[in-house]
């Protein structure tokens, strides 16, 4: 009996690791998918990665803004070009050729069916954007907003920055595995730190997202759901609950919070300010749109 358990046993973990490697398998076998500024680009031969970079067809990175890109089929050059800055590229060399020297490449460029593809990393850096690989979607990310609405973000004006921001393109390295359902959410909660507009916190649907804005993108770089369970010390005052399935690694914010609790089926927001004793003061109500927000009179900028 003993020995017919112990082979049983081996018989469930042989399966459980058969299943977990297929599950591996087919994830790394996945195709990649490249998105620009939130929107995915269709791509007519498969990237792949070649020493641990995406490598992409050209007309993939001729979807950043700003940057161009061209092919010279006689002298079998790609030409990156942004803001006077050039670079040369060849087939078959991991060598960056510019006026002020060469750069090596992390894998060079390649002829594939007819299509020369390239390392987009060092391509999208080139042209000043911002660049996130998430291994579980096996997605890339290239984030670079216009000079416009980066011109806002840096605004004096407390609202239009925090507009500008939350208007960033995203990228993210996390899993996804937070998927909001609005589907009996009647609100949802923003909340900055003081005077601030480069980090927001967005409650929604049970879940929690951290962005961290740069000049021209945001990044989620945190993510959590929430219990509904009161936490005896939370690690976050403004949300005093128990924090579950935690993906990135969870801010700290040190002083008082600005809130904009907005309330979906009339779109107005509530906002005030959370004291780091969780202690919540609500002053004002005001019309707001989804993503874009006024001025609290009384915050410290």
């Amino acid at each position: 009996m003993n020995k017919l358990k112990v082979l049983l046993a081996l018989t469930v973990f042989g399966l459980a690791v058969c299943s977990e490697n297929a599950a591996v398998s087919a994830q790394s076998a996945a195709p990649i998918g490249i998105v620009v500024n939130d929107k995915l680009i269709p791509t007519d031969s498969a990237p792949y990665l070649a020493r641990d970079t995406v490598m992409v067809p050209l007309s993939a990175v001729q979807s950043i803004p700003g940057l161009r890109v061209s092919w010279n089929n006689a002298t079998k050059q790609v030409t990156v070009s942004r803001e006077g800055i050039r670079y040369v590229l060849r087939p078959g060399s991991q060598q960056a050729v510019s006026a002020s020297g060469t750069s090596r490449l992390p894998a060079a460029p390649a002829l594939k069916n007819g299509r020369i593809m390239v390392p987009l990393r060092f391509i999208a850096e080139a042209g000043k954007a911002h660049v996130a690989w998430n291994p579980h979607t096996r997605t890339v990310y290239v984030a670079r907003a216009g000079d416009e609405l980066a011109a806002k973000l840096k605004s004096a004006d407390l609202a239009e920055a925090r507009t500008a921001a939350l208007h960033m393109p995203e990228t993210t390295s996390l899993r996804e595995v937070y998927q909001w359902n609005g589907g009996e959410n009647q609100s949802q909660d923003y909340y900055f730190p003081e005077g601030r507009a480069d980090a927001c916190f967005i409650a929604f649907g049970g879940t929690v997202r951290y962005y961290r804005i740069g000049d021209h993108y945001r990044e989620l770089v945190w993510t959590a759901r929430m219990s509904g369970t009161k936490a005896d010390r939370p690690a976050l005052f403004f949300l005093p609950y128990t924090m579950e399935d935690q993906d990135g690694v969870q801010p700290q914010i040190k002083g008082r919070v600005a809130f904009y609790h907005l309330m979906l089926p009339i779109m107005e927001a509530g906002y005030g300010f959370v004291e780091t004793n969780g202690t919540a003061a609500t002053l004002g109500q005001k019309d707001m749109k989804l993503d874009t927000f006024f001025n609290i009179p009384e915050e410290k900028n």
